[in-house]
């Protein structure tokens, strides 16, 4: 049994768990625009009472939780607020990040890219307050990671989440490179923190078989908590539909990173292939040392002519100006 915002509180009300508890009553005390303090927050036990109780209003609820049933219940209320203070027309003291997120949730859920600022405009509409950008931000944080994990728990999965994709999709391409881990400048014995990863499918690989002996490559930054880099090759058909070869998640496009991308790619097996590529420096620097198999007869190595007139304008028209 939950709360819910078309009914009271009462005695006898019953919750699943604490955290249900709190989220009734100060959606309740969010809604009727009044607040309340904290007197008992225990773990078995919780009493609140009006921030202007003795002053006008006796408003007071405990809630308890029962170990027979294993749920909270409703043990004393006195309700409802018979106060009147000036209606709260910013943010509400209870209108906080948990609220926000049980609000939040089936709207992240419903549709995960919605932005901060729609949510600001749900919020406001929903309650009638405004919230900042952080708390808003910060209650979509905490409901993608109820609904999808959160990050470290991710990253402690992604091992199991690599071997498991190799087991079930036959032929898949990994290679997941690790650092030690730190603490300042003390080693952490026995943990390990990411580095790189490459990857890439069967049908990939086999469906570049037909496609035109042309592979190209580029970069480009993930925005999130982790500030790493995506690499991708891609390549095309007869029809001029793109096939994606290869992807890696690397530090930045430095020279090493470079190096593990194509090294792995090259497992392609193909000779001859054309390879185009922005004029990165790493880029150039690699192919130019030896070893790496990027260089005739093994490929040809070409420059984007789109990256090549983008930075071409805006060189020239930086002079000019």
């Amino acid at each position: 049994m939950t709360y819910s915002e078309t009914g009271d509180l009462c005695i006898g009300k019953r919750f699943p768990t604490k955290g249900a508890v709190l989220s009734a009553i100060k959606h309740y005390n969010i809604k009727q625009s009044v607040d309340y303090k904290v007197i008992v927050p225990t773990p078995t036990k919780y009493v609140g009472k009006c921030i202007m109780f003795g002053q006008g209003c006796n408003w007071s609820i405990r809630a308890a939780f029962m170990k027979r049933n294993q749920i909270w219940e409703v043990r004393k209320y006195n309700g409802p607020h018979t106060c009147r203070v000036e209606r709260i027309s910013q943010d509400h003291n209870k209108l906080d990040s948990n609220v926000k997120r049980d609000f939040i949730v089936p709207l992240v859920k419903e549709n995960l890219p919605i932005s901060v600022l729609d949510l600001i405009f749900e919020i406001r509409t929903r309650y009638g307050y405004y919230v900042s950008y952080r708390k808003a931000w910060n209650g979509k944080q905490k409901a993608i990671a109820e609904l999808y994990g959160d990050w470290d728990k991710s990253y402690n999965d992604l091992p199991n989440l690599l071997a498991a994709m190799q087991q079930y999709v036959p032929g898949t391409v990994v290679e997941l490179q690790t650092l030690p881990a730190y603490d300042g400048n003390r080693l952490v014995e026995g943990k390990r923190v990411f580095h790189r990863l490459f990857w890439t499918f069967r049908s990939c690989i086999e469906g570049f078989r037909y496609c035109k002996p042309i592979v190209q490559d580029d970069g480009t930054f993930l925005y999130g908590k982790y500030k790493e880099t995506l690499l991708l090759a891609i390549s095309q058909d007869g029809n001029r539909n793109i096939l994606p070869l290869a992807f890696a998640i690397v530090e930045g496009e430095t020279k090493e990173a470079w190096a593990f991308f194509l090294t792995n790619l090259r497992n392609v097996k193909q000779m001859g292939i054309c390879l185009i590529s922005n004029r990165n420096e790493s880029i150039k620097s690699l192919i130019r040392s030896k070893g790496i198999r990027w260089v005739p007869p093994y490929a040809y190595p070409v420059y984007c002519l789109r990256h090549v007139a983008v930075n071409f304008m805006k060189e020239f028209n930086e002079i000019m100006s």
